[in-house]
């Protein structure tokens, strides 16, 4: 099974461009969308603030002085960055830095640009959001496209297949979820054996939803759900875990962080993809190994009953 696993995990990660691709198209359509509705959003703005005041304001100068402003946050730490790009007040400090040199007697019509100001910051924000749920939306949706293309690869499985995997799967979802509560009810000052034992739990489900959607009637029961191979399905999800792990850090360190986070989570898709496969494959591999067998075992029955009947024609 860790074999098989591994095996598995370097043929998909020809996989892990899908999900960047269709990330990278949703940031682009948000971005399309963001961009001139943003710059529509300053220019309107600037103009406001123009007719208030009665000073003359360089829009171009203004938009740049902003880009500057962002470029300068501290990008190493991209979390802290864009929580901080997104802020009203940063975006409201930064806007007014821009103007007071401008309008010099900024303090006679605070309350009207700081409405107009505000005003553009929460068109800013609400494209921000858009951007963020195209984002989202392209993530999900590049989670089951390259999941699909993947069991395509490793697992393949028929509509029937999938309805009953669907199927098991939520009921063995509801029984881990109800036999996790017991155990906690149980084992109340146990929390760490009760932990343990219903991950176990949950990685025999797993293998008994494997064998009824790829082995049943085919391989025993037996032979798949039992402790050693939730031990190995176990192992061999850790150490795909590892191998992702290693590989985001090294692209991280190769390049730089924003690169090394957005491969990641290509990566991230894809080895969750595989490992949620791994005891598919695992049945899959013995059911195609026992229906070679099952085929090659009539052409041996064959060849003896010939010989047979030689030997008797001969007699």
């Amino acid at each position: 099974m860790i074999r098989q696993s591994l095996k598995n995990y370097f043929k998909c990660l020809k996989y892990v461009f899908t999900p960047l691709g269709i990330i990278a198209l949703g940031l682009v359509c948000g971005l399309s969308i963001a961009i001139p509705n943003i710059i529509g959003a300053a220019s309107d703005m600037c103009k406001n603030i123009v007719n208030i005041s009665g000073k003359s304001i360089n829009f171009k100068a203004l938009l740049d002085n902003i880009v500057a402003a962002i470029n300068a946050l501290d990008w190493s730490n991209p979390v802290t960055a864009l929580g901080t790009m997104f802020s009203k007040q940063w975006f409201y400090d930064t806007i007014m830095n821009n103007l007071n040199p401008i309008v010099a007697d900024v303090q006679s019509y605070m309350a009207q640009i700081k409405a107009a100001v505000n005003d553009c910051i929460s068109q800013i924000i609400s494209y921000a959001i858009v951007v963020v749920i195209f984002v989202i939306i392209a993530f999900i949706a590049s989670y089951f496209l390259t999941k699909w293309m993947i069991r395509k690869d490793i697992a393949k499985r028929t509509v029937k297949k999938f309805i009953v995997s669907t199927l098991i799967g939520s009921v063995l979802s509801a029984a881990y979820a109800c036999v996790t509560v017991w155990l906690g009810i149980i084992w109340h000052n146990s929390i760490y054996i009760t932990v343990i034992v219903a991950f176990i739990l949950a990685l025999l489900f797993s293998l008994f939803n494997a064998y009824i959607t790829h082995g049943y009637k085919i391989v025993p029961l037996k032979s798949v759900v039992n402790v050693k191979n939730a031990a190995k399905l176990l192992l061999s999800d850790c150490i795909i875990f590892a191998i992702g792990i290693v590989i985001s850090v090294l692209i991280a360190v190769i390049t730089n962080i924003i690169v090394g986070a957005f491969v990641a989570i290509g990566l991230v898709i894809v080895t969750v993809s595989v490992m949620g496969m791994t005891a598919d494959s695992y049945v899959k591999e013995l059911t195609d190994k026992s229906a070679t067998a099952t085929e090659d075992s009539p052409a041996v029955t064959a060849d003896s009953e010939a010989a047979a009947a030689k030997n008797i024609n001969v007699d």
